[in-house]
């Protein structure tokens, strides 16, 4: 039976328990700090919108309920700390992840977000492997609540109960103290694990701060921001990109427990947003939504000029199709604005705010403060050249990156160079105006057939762009398979926009001979019902080589 910590009690909201003597305070960390000054500044502003309660809550709520949360957590933990205690929390995204995570980091705890659509086995190894002082538990996911007691029996665990909104009356900030080094451990955000077994990645608060900032530099976040909020809440981009960056201008954080493109589209149609984030398969849903449901009705001019009305939409985690850009582009008069990111770095790398800084299969240029570089894969000498075959190993230098994978000594010290550059383990092309083009993952994206080095995010592109086959194809992957003769084959596996239809190989390569080299175009062809993909829209190209090819 979980213990019910009476963290939002009904008739007080305030409160603790009686018997227990603290501070109800906050730290001066820069996000809380932002957050008083937004509070100050518009009192009645909201800083989270919960759409899933169709709640409220303004930034002197959200303060008042850090600190609160923050003195029941501390309760758990340890009073001599030789690392900072983990904090592990499942709750579905709105309004009670955020208190729960800024309450976290108030405790001076490390923050270790579980991921909402996890099966139990990977939460219980994300327990096992962040070794928590503390399990917080939302009541939704109260069916998990056995299966990580069994995996943590002597961890503690409590069930929250949601915050509601605070009574019209409640106007005083809490009081705030001194904070501490920001050198302190503030995340521990897992790797996907598409190439290998997920590391817990340490951030510092400095790190976050950075990470946040530069976006809010780069891409203009303002108190005059609107972000309908879709991203799941367990990997940098929902965290860092839609919600810290956003809190911590001072905007507005609409969040939706998960993506429904009906829902989105309503809301562009609203008006009332002004950025919007996600990954490209969400923007190939909103697109496919568009087609079946709004084009050709009445409701298709104000779809259109509501989304148009939007300041800033930008696609990561993910490849961009070249056909999803321009499509969306059709319909609502916006490029997307692509970046590159990964957990260990933050964001690293984007395209411009104007329109005509966003290059077709581009991820920009580096973000303020960010070094970034390409080395030579044979030599590790770094390139100063650019040009369309010359292609190297991205690094990335300065306060965005991680401080260690947790309890990783080894794979710490291997991800980094002997001068301190990370080892992103992506290839990338660079043109004469220093944009980047990112060619896919060392590891299993550079497929080497026949003395050539052959991307297959490219490869990917040109087929999803194709004039015939972007009808037919509905998603692609293309991976290289081990040859005895070419050392690998360009294999595809594909879905179709039609199941009903049939393709063979033959017709497949045809129109293909257009658009790229012949070592290039797929030599072997697999039709399938579905590829599976993780939360950001991210495909584990490992299994896939192990399911249709071993």
């Amino acid at each position: 039976m979980a213990t019910e910590a009476p963290l939002v009690p009904r008739h007080a909201r305030w409160s603790l328990p009686a018997d227990y003597q603290t501070d109800v305070s906050i730290p001066e960390l820069p996000l809380f700090v932002a957050a008083r000054s937004h509070a100050l500044a518009e009192p009645e502003k909201a800083a989270v919108i919960d759409r899933t309660r169709n709640q409220s809550f303004t930034y002197l709520e959200l303060l008042n309920d850090v600190a609160s949360f923050k003195a029941q957590i501390e309760q758990y933990l340890p009073s001599s700390q030789t690392e900072e205690p983990r904090v592990a929390f499942l709750t579905p995204s709105g309004y009670d992840y955020v208190v729960i995570q800024w309450a976290i980091w108030a405790a001076g705890a490390i923050s270790v977000p579980l991921c909402t659509s996890h099966p139990l086995p990977e939460l219980q190894y994300t327990i096992s492997d962040s070794d928590p002082s503390l399990i917080i538990l939302h009541p939704s996911f109260s069916r998990l609540e056995a299966g990580l007691r069994e995996q943590a029996p002597t961890i503690p665990l409590i069930t929250i109960t949601p915050f509601s909104q605070t009574p019209s009356h409640t106007t005083t900030l809490p009081r705030f103290t001194t904070g501490f080094p920001l050198s302190r451990g503030a995340l521990i955000i897992y790797t996907s694990g598409t190439t290998s077994r997920p590391k817990g990645c340490v951030t510092t608060h400095e790190t976050i701060t950075f990470q946040a900032q530069c976006l809010v530099e780069a891409w203009k976040y303002s108190r005059n921001d609107h972000l309908i909020h879709v991203l799941p809440l367990h990997h940098i981009h929902g965290i860092i990109n839609g919600l810290t960056a956003t809190l911590l201008s001072g905007g507005t954080v609409e969040m939706h427990a998960k993506f429904d493109a009906k829902t989105v589209w309503d809301r562009w149609t609203e008006r009332g947003s002004t950025m919007f984030m996600a990954v490209p398969t969400v923007y190939s849903r909103l697109i496919d939504y568009f087609d079946s449901s709004i084009r050709g009705t009445d409701s298709e001019s104000a779809a259109r000029q509501g989304a148009n009305a939007l300041r800033l939409v930008v696609s990561g985690s993910a490849a961009l199709p070249v056909s999803v850009k321009q499509k969306f582009d059709q319909i609502t008069g916006h490029v997307l604005l692509e970046r590159y990111g990964m957990t260990e770095i933050g964001m690293g790398l984007s395209c411009g705010l104007e329109r005509e800084k966003r290059i077709d299969g581009s991820v920009g240029w580096p973000l303020p403060g960010v070094q970034v570089r390409l080395t030579d894969p044979e030599t590790s000498g770094v390139i100063t050249t650019s040009g369309d075959e010359l292609s190297g190993n991205i690094e990335i230098k300065g306060p965005s990156l991680l401080a260690e994978y947790f309890r990783q000594p080894k794979a710490t010290a291997e991800a980094f160079t002997q001068d301190g550059w990370f080892k992103t383990g992506d290839v990338a092309k660079r043109d004469a105006s220093g944009a980047y083009f990112i060619q896919g993952r060392e590891s299993v994206d550079i497929i080497k057939s026949g003395g050539y080095k052959i991307s297959a995010l490219e490869v990917e592109r040109k087929i999803l762009g194709n004039v015939v086959l972007g009808d037919v194809v509905r998603e692609v992957v293309v991976v290289g398979v081990a040859d005895a003769e070419w050392g690998q084959r360009v294999a595809a596996i594909v879905t179709l926009r039609n199941q009903g239809h049939e393709i063979d190989l033959k017709t497949f390569r045809a129109p293909l001979k257009e658009d790229m080299a012949p070592y290039k175009i797929p030599s072997i062809l697999k039709v399938v019902d579905a590829i599976e993909r993780n939360a950001m829209g991210k495909v584990n190209k490992k299994q896939i080589l192990k399911q249709y090819f071993e």
